[in-house]
């Protein structure tokens, strides 16, 4: 393996600084064209990396500390010819922080007293929490006379809304996974890819939003929203109140 430059001076980390690895971080690329090897040697050097060509024609090892190689990353991104090069650079890049220890942090600084201030929320403060939701379906309507009395299908969409107490320390009031389970489980899964028709009698949207309801009546439900369309939607606050 043969050093691509003439610049003599020792690589070492930008600014100087002391080594902090022993050796610096290697990346290899494949298949670079001959007349892209000076513009390639060209960024290598502005970035204090070295470049160093592989016995095969057109391979070759870039070689650089993590400081290096981010401003290698930058000076390619205006190089579209060195994409090859970029994207090499990019996963070595990616690969070194998946290996770095994840940042950590004391009690005191997750607090919320200790970064910012306390949102005031009046006592009683409840919220609705929504989560919209997607199936494919076929269905078609026996008791209404025109096109949707054939059958047919739908991209339908669904919106769930529940209703919940405000928690004023966790600043939360319904968690939207406890949300989405119960929806894919019960709703989407079931209706999902079938001829509605084989689990609702009459699947209007108005009786798929009843029927929905049901099926969720565990959860503080609020409202359930059905589109068969983008422009054509109907909304199901539950069973009449006392």
């Amino acid at each position: 393996m043969t050093q691509h430059t003439n610049n003599p001076k020792t690589l070492a980390p930008a600014g100087g600084e002391p080594c902090r690895a022993a050796v610096p971080e290697l990346f290899a690329v494949d298949h670079v064209a001959a007349d892209l090897v000076a513009g390639m040697q060209r960024h290598c050097e502005a970035s204090n990396c070295r470049l160093y060509a592989a016995s095969e024609p057109g391979h070759f090892v870039i070689a650089g500390w993590v400081d290096g190689l981010v401003a290698l990353r930058a000076e390619l991104l205006c190089e579209p010819s060195l994409a090859r090069v970029r994207e090499a650079l990019e996963s070595k890049l990616e690969q070194l922080a998946t290996l770095a220890p994840l940042p950590t942090s004391s009690e005191a600084k997750v607090k919320l007293t200790e970064v910012g201030r306390e949102v005031v929320v009046p006592t009683g403060t409840t919220m609705l929490i929504s989560r919209e939701f997607t199936f494919d379906a076929a269905h078609n309507l026996p008791r209404y006379h025109g096109k949707c009395e054939r059958l047919h299908g739908h991209t339908f969409k669904v919106r769930v809304t529940v209703k919940a107490p405000l928690d004023t320390w966790s600043g939360m009031a319904f968690d939207f996974h406890q949300l989405k389970g119960p929806v894919e489980t019960r709703v989407v899964k079931v209706l999902d890819h079938t001829y509605i028709n084989e689990t609702i009698a009459n699947p209007s949207a108005e009786f798929m939003a009843v029927w929905i309801w049901e099926q969720l009546k565990d959860l503080p439900l609020h409202e359930v929203c059905v589109w068969e369309t983008p422009t054509c939607q109907v909304t199901y606050n539950g069973p009449p109140r006392d």
